[in-house]
């Protein structure tokens, strides 16, 4: 009886032996095939430029009412990976009013920067503090235009981005504010063919590439 008993123990340790090993192998399959390359694809995403259409949106917590987002190199919620563009080159911070989605929008700059307010048809030098309300660039966008150098007042090349607000529903069934930003005109492009020491681009046409 004691000899079937031991047999019977050896035999479950074996089959839990070869259960666990068979877990494991089916999760080293499912990691390896699904999970490691859309780690490996989002981590190569980092180091693409950015591209004219390239969307990001912002929601602000309604806890802390507070967001902010970065407009960098190689880091920030928008990394052009362009080296004419430092790091934290724009700081947008989102500041909501207590009980309404009204937000005050204020805009740091790190770099050589142009600013277009909602509504406005030119651009003129950034100063080192910008602040504008949300309300203000519901339809209406404020634009920027970020480089390494601004020459006799105006940029031989440059990166457009605008910021939007509009409204949506969250799945609470209630409506909340929305921020986009958008990468708009690359004048007169980042050349993805060079790339620099820290996997960064600098402007200029790939060679072939068409005239805007």
């Amino acid at each position: 009886m004691f000899l079937s008993i031991a047999i019977l123990d050896s035999f479950v340790l074996v089959l839990s032996g070869v259960l666990t090993i068979s877990i494991l192998g089916l999760g080293f399959v499912v990691y390896n095939q699904f999970i490691h390359p859309i780690f490996m694809r989002q981590e190569s995403d980092r180091f693409i430029p950015v591209q004219t259409g390239d969307k990001y949106d912002l929601v602000v917590d309604e806890l802390s009412r507070y967001a902010s987002f970065h407009v960098g190199c190689k880091t920030g919620q928008l990394a052009t990976r362009c080296n004419a563009i430092t790091e934290d080159h724009l700081i947008f911070q989102f500041k909501k009013s207590r009980d309404s989605e009204d937000y005050t929008i204020t805009v740091l700059k790190n770099g050589p920067s142009f600013y277009k307010p909602p509504r406005m048809e030119h651009y003129g030098k950034m100063e080192s503090k910008e602040s504008f309300d949300s309300y203000e660039i519901i339809g209406h966008p404020a634009e920027f235009r970020i480089s390494d150098k601004i020459t006799k007042d105006r940029m031989v090349n440059y990166i457009e981005i605008s910021l939007t607000s509009s409204f949506y529903f969250n799945r609470s069934g209630k409506e909340r504010m929305k921020f986009t930003f958008e990468v708009g005109k690359i004048q007169p492009g980042i050349n993805r063919k060079v790339r620099f020491r820290g996997d960064v681009y600098g402007f200029g046409k790939e060679e072939g590439s068409e005239e805007e």
